[in-house]
């Protein structure tokens, strides 16, 4: 059987315009469609001027590699920074002062007593009390503590008591050699915080001239006494007097406080 184009064309069939028309825009469609299928998928890389783009390669791989090791630096940097800030704001410890004697620097001057004063400040004319040397004569109350005269500059003096005896060994390096039975020292002191006194004063020595007052005020700053007794409350800042005798088998000070 011979196909109807074949006999169209045998007995002279030509095509409409219109039919012409229409394939052809059919043939156009067609070519585009493929045209931008083709360059959807990449096969098309450039028009008119000829400079078409280039795929380019991107090693992944090697830019997290990068990457990474850049965050372990700036990491790394940071640390640093911190641990320089905590080694600068961090406080260094002071070390503890320890006193070392003969390095404390008391003030100087020798106060001259009168033959009265002197006879006032014999603690032999007066009664001791059994509690270690604070006298009630005049208290104003039961367990305050008696006022024996002025010390420097007109200040009340008050008998003291020891809160603690120092020891020989404390007191030691500063006496002198030489002492006698009879040899006696006694100085004023300012009471502080915590038993300790100070700015202490050197107020008669016998015999004169023989250092020992200068010696028990240098030797002080290792004192605790107890602050007079006013009304039974504690007076700190008061001044006390401390008188040491001395015994001429050893020469250990009899140390009393109550003036």
């Amino acid at each position: 059987m011979v196909a109807p184009r074949n006999v169209m064309a045998k007995q002279g069939y030509q095509a409409s315009p219109r039919e012409r028309a229409g394939a052809m825009a059919f043939a156009a469609v067609t070519t585009l469609l493929v045209f931008l299928i083709m360059w959807r998928m990449g096969a098309v890389t450039g028009f008119g001027d000829g400079k078409g783009t280039h795929l380019t390669a991107i090693d992944l791989s090697a830019q997290g590699q990068d990457e990474e090791k850049a965050q372990k630096q700036e990491q790394k940097r940071q640390k640093q920074a911190e641990s320089a800030e905590a080694a600068v704001s961090q406080p260094v410890a002071a070390p503890p002062q320890v006193p070392v004697p003969g390095k404390v620097e008391w003030p100087e001057g020798f106060i001259e007593l009168s033959r009265n004063d002197y006879r006032a400040t014999d603690i032999s004319n007066m009664k001791r009390a059994e509690s270690g040397g604070a006298q009630q004569v005049g208290a104003g109350s039961p367990g305050d503590s008696a006022s024996v005269g002025q010390g420097p500059g007109g200040v009340r003096l008050f008998a003291a008591q020891w809160y603690r005896e120092p020891t020989d060994a404390e007191i030691g390096p500063y006496l002198p050699q030489r002492r006698m039975q009879g040899d006696w020292a006694m100085i004023a002191c300012r009471t502080v915080e915590k038993y300790h006194v100070e700015d202490c004063q050197e107020l008669g020595e016998s015999p004169p001239g023989s250092g020992l007052a200068r010696a028990i005020r240098q030797a002080s700053w290792q004192f605790l006494v107890r602050p007079p007794r006013v009304n039974g409350k504690p007076q700190i800042g008061e001044w006390v007097r401390i008188r040491f005798d001395f015994r001429a088998k050893k020469g250990d000070p009899d140390r009393q406080v109550a003036g």
